[in-house]
């Protein structure tokens, strides 16, 4: 399951962007200028460290549920390898076990999907309504009448865009500048540790579910 982001972009990117119209009544000469909202979140100073925080708790769910799930593995080899020495009971009590397990496995994904659906929408949310006044001030220094968003997938609207009229990168670098005085800072003052900058992710942590 993907991000969805759809409250995020209807609510904080479609309002970082001015309007078509402003095109039509400003000429062939309106700058105009591409913003990949989603990157600039996911590499700028504060998202580091979000998504890394994110994906420190998303490993450890995957590692309970991969637990529960080989659990309901062993019990069901066990089931096979000795249904015939099994007495009915036995067998019957087993099957049970196995039952329960994996509804309750079942529960507990389902949970986690939810969970960590809900994280991604917050951290998208929370660090993108702190870049919005950040990326109209640069629009309006910088003289652009129209900043699409290109990470956007409410939209079908953009569908070229030059690499030169990306401000992406721009944004990120202004937008760890506010957050400091002087400097970045990040939540609790850590700093975000050196190396690629992590990617949002894109699906709540997976999990191989237990054979029937």
């Amino acid at each position: 399951m993907r991000i969805k982001r759809k409250s995020l972009l209807a609510g904080i990117a479609w309002s970082l962007v001015l309007p078509f119209s402003v095109l039509a009544q400003t000429g062939s000469s309106t700058k105009v200028g591409t913003l990949s909202l989603i990157r600039a979140i996911g590499e700028s100073a504060e998202g580091k460290v979000a998504l890394a925080d994110f994906q420190k708790k998303a490993d450890a769910k995957r590692e309970e549920l991969d637990r529960k799930n080989n659990e309901i593995q062993e019990l069901q080899k066990q089931l096979q390898s000795q249904s015939r020495t099994l007495n009915d009971d036995s067998r019957a009590a087993l099957a049970k076990s196995i039952d329960a397990k994996s509804t309750e496995y079942q529960r507990a994904t389902d949970d986690a999907r939810k969970e960590f659906g809900d994280m991604q929408n917050e951290i998208l949310n929370r660090i993108g309504s702190k870049l919005m006044p950040v990326l109209q001030q640069y629009a309006k220094e910088n003289n652009f009448a129209l900043i699409v968003d290109s990470s956007s997938q409410t939209s079908q609207i953009l569908l070229y865009a030059d690499p030169s009229i990306d401000v992406t990168d721009d944004i990120i670098k202004r937008f760890d500048a506010s957050q400091s005085g002087s400097g970045v800072s990040t939540p609790g003052g850590v700093k975000p540790a050196p190396g690629p900058a992590p990617t949002v992710p894109k699906t709540p942590p997976a999990t191989p579910k237990p054979n029937k």
